[in-house]
């Protein structure tokens, strides 16, 4: 019986990965590097394509970065167009003149990597002090949101780059996202989820403070994705909790014509160690995450019961975790200077075979507990004789 994990690709880099992104072609582009530091390892941004018949990463394009810069710690493709957007601060100096163009647009035609525009998406001064956490497109990309650490959250229309509505300011910033409809938005802090309208100019919907599981274990939201399955869309969070060290993910399903108010998460444990990334499927079927002991989890979302494990996926941090736009694979990029495809085309195989598998094993378990009990039951009598 065939049984393996499914193909895993691994590329090693001459610099580490903070940050991933698919077009909607299926290529890759890794950001990464050493920010400011001058320890001789270069800001780029690369492309890779994928050579399915003979598992490996094809390099297409790489772009050295200015030095003074910071290292792209966030990216993302635009769903349609050949468009690359990355969260980049500029150099100290010019960030002093508040000329800091932090968002940097990318023209990733046949796949080459060349700057179109620059823009300002936070005028914020302390540029050593904050990094661009999030850049993510809205599904259809008429929107840009940019999240940084200092709990800025920009709103840009895509048409003229200008702010959909002021910027938004928040403690203790997580993670943002985008809804399919390109209405709401979900800004996950620390302590709580907040559902903004895009149309109402910012508007606050709806605020969802972080569950206490069990009434007790207190938590943080570390994650926030929206995702449709069958028509029907999910709000999750990842949440961990404070104290012992596991994570967990809620759901909230949204009711067609009424979203919002939310009421009341499905939640399940998922991990008994806190999740550090975190991911949705194209289609909403599977949903990804990595624990801090750096292995890759996939789990069914109707079920939350787990798919697949892959331990030690890096050697050290795991820096981005994303899918394909056509769900075909899954990348991860790390600290130990390499990014991971996994080719998740014969996931379904892989998973009738683990079926299989398992339905051997409890069917050897069920015979030996069968004979087990039988001796037992013939000990008990020959003792009563």
């Amino acid at each position: 019986m065939k049984s393996s994990l499914p193909t895993i690709i691994q590329q090693e880099l001459d610099f580490s990965a903070y940050s991933l992104a698919f077009n909607s072609e299926n290529v890759l582009f890794v950001g990464g590097g050493d920010g400011v530091n001058h320890s001789g390892v270069k800001n780029q941004l690369v492309s890779f394509t994928i050579d399915k018949e003979n598992k490996k990463l094809t390099r297409v394009d790489s772009l050295l970065l200015s030095e003074k810069g910071d290292c792209p710690i966030s990216i993302t493709c635009h769903p349609q167009l050949p468009l690359l957007a990355a969260g980049i601060n500029s150099s100290k100096d010019n960030s002093k003149q508040e000329n800091n163009l932090n968002c940097k647009l990318f023209q990733t035609k046949d796949n080459k990597i060349t700057l179109k525009q620059q823009i300002s998406a936070s005028q914020s001064k302390l540029t050593a002090e904050y990094q661009q956490k999030v850049i993510r497109y809205s599904k259809w990309g008429n929107y840009l949101v940019t999240a940084f650490s200092d709990g800025k959250v920009s709103v840009l229309n895509t048409k003229d780059w200008t702010l959909a509505f002021p910027v938004l300011q928040f403690k203790n910033l997580q993670d943002v996202d985008f809804d399919s409809k390109e209405e709401h938005m979900a800004i996950a802090t620390l302590n709580s989820l907040t559902i903004i309208s895009i149309k109402e100019k910012g508007r606050v919907i709806q605020v969802i403070d972080s569950p206490k599981l069990n009434k007790q274990t207190s938590c943080e939201i570390r994650a926030v994705r929206y995702a449709t399955l069958n028509e029907q869309e999910t709000l999750y969070a990842v949440v961990n909790s404070t104290s012992k060290g596991h994570g967990f993910i809620c759901a909230w399903k949204l009711l067609i014509g009424q979203e919002y108010p939310v009421i009341k998460p499905r939640t399940a444990s998922v991990s008994r160690k806190n999740i550090t990334r975190f991911s949705v499927s194209p289609n909403g079927d599977i949903l990804a995450f990595v624990p801090n002991d750096f292995s890759i989890h996939l789990i069914d979302v109707q079920t939350f019961k787990p798919l697949l494990k892959v331990n030690q996926a890096h050697r050290f941090a795991i820096t981005d975790l994303v899918f394909s736009h056509s769900g075909e694979y899954l990348a991860t990029s790390g600290a130990d200077n390499q990014c991971k495809v996994m080719m998740l085309s014969n996931i379904n195989e892989y998973l009738e075979t683990s079926d299989e598998y398992n339905q051997v094993i409890y069917g050897i378990l069920d015979m030996l507990l069968f004979a087990l009990l039988m001796h037992i039951i013939v000990q008990v009598v020959d003792q009563g004789n």
